[in-house]
């Protein structure tokens, strides 16, 4: 079949406009990508019955909270949990644990104990959603009908929609048990911080659509695609094509690009990814030393760069390089023009139409970069990427790529594992494409070329992706294998 490359055309709308022009806006998310997360939530608005009751776990109807409220959680956790561990040592009961040899199920608690247990569940959640923020802790879609700064009625919320008002109903209190919209009394909406974020935040609209009609679906149909094809490297039967029927017909993107609102969403959706916690394209400017292309007036080439909103940034810190941005027509074509207010910066920024399926047509640059582009691909098409480079190398030249690279299991912390390894999921379910260790990013320079050197990885600190580096030496002149050196050690991650 035709090889088809993730494309980033879909930045020719306004959206992706404003996100790649001079500005580095794709800087300004927090929202962390691909985490699934249940806060629950119990309402203060309780019956005289179940306020009697010592099951009524205590929480915070407004959703305003005082600066004390991080405090006031803490201590009472603490509280709690002394309670439920003085009753288990004082009863010889065995303490929970995340070893395999320890107990399965919780001991049978006596109702004030059962009591302390779960204060301790729902204030370690309420106190994680405060630590994450409402950006982190969105999942749902239903945010434009109810007024900012107001309310609606679920009778009026009914009316403008076609879904049953029983429904409706359902639907938004299951929501609220996530932080998403309150009910301040009964049958009256009103937002909360995180339903609010939803309604004026159009990237994050795009971000929460995508995952639901598209990245959610094709992630059920997995387990299908990986039985019947379980070698699993065709772009045309991975989860997304069992999900939406196009099995050996088109790989996701040429679906999109026959709904330009999906196409869409998709591009603001990828803004909002792109541009989290972690991904910022200041840690490749603050980090990577182009010192030494600089001063001889290099080029870099940011293959699959889209609108080169990452040529932008290093062109302001980096006054003398030369930058070439490579991707499809359709996203060249759409590009703002000039690319920068500073005349000094988008005089030295060439966009050109380019299909990195096919051989490099930019020759005897300094350095060849993909950002966000190999991680998209099973091996045979990554390493057909790196392939179309070698004619055009010079001896020295250096490919960078800059992406996730896997640890060891347990070698991140928690939370960035969790991240990165459900994006590894996620490229196997849209793509059959995967996230890479070292060894890996290794093996495709050899595969794609044995002149290749392959230098190392190094992951600035506080971001998410690597900095992994080859360098073509095609007579074998001794070029050393190594550490990357182009990271300063004071802000190579500990």
């Amino acid at each position: 079949m035709k090889k088809f490359r993730l494309s980033t055309w879909l930045g020719s709308g306004s959206t992706s406009d404003a996100a790649e022009g001079d500005e580095p806006k794709q800087n300004r998310r927090s929202f962390s990508p691909f985490s699934a997360r249940s806060s629950a939530k119990v309402k203060d608005e309780i019956s005289t019955e179940a306020s009697a009751s010592k099951d009524a776990y205590t929480m915070p109807e407004s959703p305003v909270l005082s600066p004390s409220r991080l405090t006031e959680l803490a201590k009472k956790i603490a509280l709690e949990t002394e309670k439920l561990e003085k009753y288990m040592q004082d009863n010889s009961l065995p303490m929970p644990t995340l070893d395999p040899s320890g107990p399965g199920d919780f001991p049978k608690l006596p109702e004030d104990i059962q009591k302390s247990r779960m204060e301790i569940i729902y204030a370690t959640r309420e106190l994680e959603a405060l630590a994450h923020g409402p950006r982190e802790d969105v999942r749902w879609k239903t945010w434009s009908l109810v007024p900012i700064d107001g309310t609606i009625t679920l009778a009026e919320l009914q009316s403008k929609t076609s879904l049953d008002p029983v429904n409706v109903a359902r639907i938004l209190r299951h929501v609220m048990t996530n932080r998403i919209f309150r009910e301040p009394s009964p049958g009256v909406i009103a937002h909360t911080a995180a339903s609010r974020l939803l309604a004026e935040d159009q990237s994050l609209q795009d971000w929460v659509g995508y995952n639901l009609e598209d990245n959610f679906p094709a992630s059920a149909h997995v387990l299908q695609a990986l039985n019947a094809y379980p070698e699993a490297t065709s772009l045309t039967r991975t989860g997304f094509n069992f999900a939406f029927d196009t099995v050996d017909k088109e790989p996701m993107f040429v679906t999109f690009g026959k709904d330009p609102a999906r196409a869409k969403r998709f591009g603001g959706a990828m803004l909002s990814l792109t541009g989290g916690e972690g991904y910022e394209v200041k840690h490749l400017v603050d980090s990577y030393d182009f010192g030494e292309i600089d001063s001889k007036g290099g080029t870099l080439v940011d293959i699959g760069g889209s609108h080169g909103f990452v040529c932008v940034d290093l062109a302001k810190k980096w006054r003398n390089m030369k930058f070439v941005v490579q991707d499809l027509p359709k996203t060249v074509d759409s590009a703002p023009n000039p690319i920068s207010d500073d005349s000094q910066v988008s005089e030295r920024i060439e966009l050109v139409a380019h299909d990195f399926f096919k051989e490099q047509t930019v020759k005897d640059a300094d350095v060849y970069f993909f950002r966000w582009i190999i991680h998209n691909y099973s091996t045979p098409y990554a390493v057909s990427i790196l392939k179309n480079l070698v004619p055009a190398l010079k001896p020295g030249a250096k490919v960078v790529i800059k992406d996730h690279c896997l640890r060891e299991p347990g070698q991140e912390t928690p939370w960035d594992e969790r991240i990165i390894r459900s994006m590894d999921m996620v490229m196997l379910a849209v793509l059959n494409a995967q996230e890479r260790n070292e060894d890996e990013y290794r093996e495709l320079f050899k595969a794609a070329d044995e002149r290749y050197v392959f230098k190392g990885v190094m992951r600035p600190r506080g971001c998410r992706m690597s900095i992994i580096e080859a360098v073509w030496d095609p007579e074998g002149l001794g070029t050393a294998a190594g550490p990357n050196d182009s990271v300063p050690a004071e802000i190579k991650e500990e």
